[in-house]
């Protein structure tokens, strides 16, 4: 059923989360589950991943794209509550090209700073291909957007995500440049990789004032731009943080053009089962392949865009 008007309203951002967003690079967070749904959300969403039949791939390190073969993940993504979030900044027509899984172990390191925003691959030292391939301008806020959503509690002691206002706004790292991973290296805290080679000035250091930690209850999410730079603090608590990353472009955004697999920490995948979803609005530009159902026949849910 098509929401009101009002409904809209309510679930989309305000002028004044709009302005907050254009300045500092991310808002939120929102409330999408309750603190004692989101856990259970979740077990639902590993039930479907153990029982899955179709998997998107076989690896175990690279944790991506599971909403194409788990049912609750397929619903998350088109969540209502976050969606209209997302037209508020990107306008009604949305695809999700990717998903990952973050888990934070106890007394596992937190993330370093680091910046995005065409998500380079390398097919090897020398050559590289954005993930994402910006074909036009646009009048709204971005094309580009991730939605985080906290299925455990995020807080300080868990290893809550941590932003620097307006730092979409400049470059400070070059993310065209390869990055060598060592999982021994305690300065490797990049998943194993060292963000701090790809910095333009090595003398840059943020202002740990200016710095803004993202605590978030157990259901919540925030929205922020991949350009903005953030990272995450250490997980000092005795139980896992538990985040699922969901990231969107507009259908005018080419994806994955010209790569055909990824490779990343210490693991490869076939991009073969790839296909982006459209979660709203209509694609007008066919320049991407679109899953309509997935990986295990279940249809995709897409909000109308009637209500608004």
């Amino acid at each position: 059923m098509a929401e009101s008007v009002n409904e809209t309203a309510t679930l989309g951002l305000t002028a004044e989360q709009v302005e907050f967003f254009k300045e500092n690079g991310f808002v939120g967070p929102f409330d999408l589950y309750s603190e004692d749904e989101a856990p259970l959300v979740w077990s639902q969403a590993m039930i479907d991943m153990v029982k899955s039949k179709n998997k998107p791939h076989s690896s175990t390190i690279i944790n991506y794209d599971r909403h194409l073969d788990c049912n609750t993940l397929s619903e998350h993504i088109a969540h209502p509550k976050i969606v209209h979030k997302l037209r508020s900044l990107m306008g009604d027509d949305i695809i999700c090209w990717k998903t990952n899984i973050f888990e934070k172990q106890p007394n596992e390191s937190g993330t370093g700073w680091h910046q995005v925003e065409a998500f380079i691959v390398y097919e090897s030292e020398t050559v590289a291909y954005p993930s994402l391939r910006y074909t036009e301008e646009t009048r709204e806020a971005t094309q580009e957007l991730t939605v985080w959503t906290a299925f455990s509690p995020a807080s300080r002691k868990h290893g809550c995500l941590r932003f620097i206002p307006g730092s979409h706004k400049q470059w400070y790292y070059d993310e065209t440049k390869p990055l060598g991973r060592s999982v021994e290296s305690k300065s490797h805290d990049f998943f194993g990789y060292d963000y701090s080679e790809l910095q333009l000035d090595k003398d840059w250091d943020p202002n740990e004032s200016e710095v803004v930690e993202m605590e978030m209850k157990a259901g919540q999410f925030v929205i922020f731009l991949a350009k903005c730079v953030h990272g995450s603090l250490p997980n000092t608590s005795d139980t896992k943080r538990l985040g699922f990353a969901s990231r969107y472009v507009s259908p005018s955004v080419r994806v994955y053009e010209n790569i055909d697999s990824l490779s990343g920490f210490g693991d490869s995948i076939s991009l073969d089962y790839h296909g982006s979803v459209l979660v709203s609005g209509e694609d007008k530009y066919g320049h991407n392949r679109l899953h309509h159902e997935n990986l295990n026949g279940f249809p995709f849910p897409k909000v109308d865009t009637n209500g608004r």
